[in-house]
């Protein structure tokens, strides 16, 4: 009888130890819909088990797997080092879905579907404040890249230019030509076509385009007026070819009593370039071009003094520094 008393109690301290170790085992690893069930791996932990023993195994390490990281969106950032007149180009990268917009700071800008990749693009006016300023990208799925980058201030170079006598205007007329024909350029780059025409980087339109003779950004103090130029002045022999710096369609070949001879030719999500004071036009609207295709030659139509090319770069309606585009977007 003695006996049989001891072999029951040694039954039920079995089964209660059981019934512990299988408890703490569920709320060290609860079995979900998405964990593998513990009960194959639990038998041969709890059969090792002897009666005298005080611990247990961990089974957590060898039976649950590992989960992985989800992804994350990210930029990198071509050129994070900003100035002035500069352009911002970012490299998207995320596998749960594509970027769907995209704004420095509350300014929205281009989303593109560039080669293999997307890219944000950002033109930085000339005269955007110092310091910080947010970066940020949408995308379908409702994530949210958002970084901060810091811009810093250029110089650029002020000089005094009178008004020369062959335009017949004085320093207010000038201005104010300048203002009114800026208003019509607005509303032929205000267009935004939602793709991209082009599939490789910007060059620039001249063969040779070493001799600047009016730079980006240059502040030119005309009688009581202080203009600002917005694209780069290459010197050039009269009649030099000029070519589209990438594919695109024309949206203006006309003669314009303030710039002369003018080709505007849209790249497509915003990116417009701009070819003025040309001799000669060699393409018209609404015509495809090719990298490299001459649409003109150099002149000095319009308000010149000698013959020269003016290029531009309008990202948004945005003037950038063309020779700081052509050098980033590759």
């Amino acid at each position: 009888m003695k006996y049989l008393i001891l072999s029951l109690l040694g039954i039920l301290i079995v089964i209660g130890g059981l019934s512990y170790f299988g408890l703490r085992n569920q709320v060290m690893a609860p079995i979900g819909p998405d964990v593998p069930s513990e009960t194959a791996s639990l038998v041969p932990v709890l059969s090792a088990i002897q009666p005298a023993s005080t611990s247990i195994p961990s089974i957590a390490a060898t039976s649950v797997p590992e989960m992985a990281s989800a992804p994350v969106p990210k930029v990198e950032f071509l050129n994070p080092l900003l100035f002035q007149g500069d352009t911002l180009v970012g490299t998207v990268s995320y596998d749960n879905a594509a970027p769907v917009s995209a704004s420095f700071d509350s300014r929205d800008i281009p989303v593109l579907k560039y080669q293999s990749s997307y890219r944000i693009v950002a033109g930085i006016k000339d005269i955007e404040q110092v310091g910080y300023h947010t970066v940020s990208v949408k995308f379908a799925d409702g994530a949210t890249f958002t970084e901060k980058l810091y811009l810093r201030a250029r110089k650029f170079p002020l000089v005094d230019l009178g008004v020369p006598e062959k335009l017949g205007v004085t320093a207010t007329q000038l201005a104010q030509n300048l203002e009114a024909e800026q208003s019509n350029l607005s509303s032929i780059v205000g267009i935004k076509t939602a793709n991209i025409f082009f599939s490789r980087g910007f060059g620039l339109a001249l063969a040779r385009n070493d001799e600047i003779v009016g730079p980006y950004g240059e502040v030119r103090k005309t009688g009581s007026q202080m203009i600002r130029h917005l694209g780069i002045d290459f010197g050039s022999p009269k009649g030099s070819a000029v070519a589209a710096i990438n594919d695109g369609v024309v949206r203006e070949a006309e003669d314009d009593p303030v710039y002369g001879n003018t080709v505007i030719v849209d790249h497509g999500e915003g990116i417009f370039s701009l070819y003025m004071h040309l001799d000669s036009i060699r393409t018209k609207v609404g015509q495809a071009v090719k990298y490299g295709q001459v649409i003109g030659t150099v002149g000095e139509t319009g308000y010149a003094t000698g013959p020269h090319l003016h290029l531009s770069i309008k990202i948004n309606g945005v003037s950038v520094d063309p020779i700081r585009f052509a050098k980033i977007f590759n």
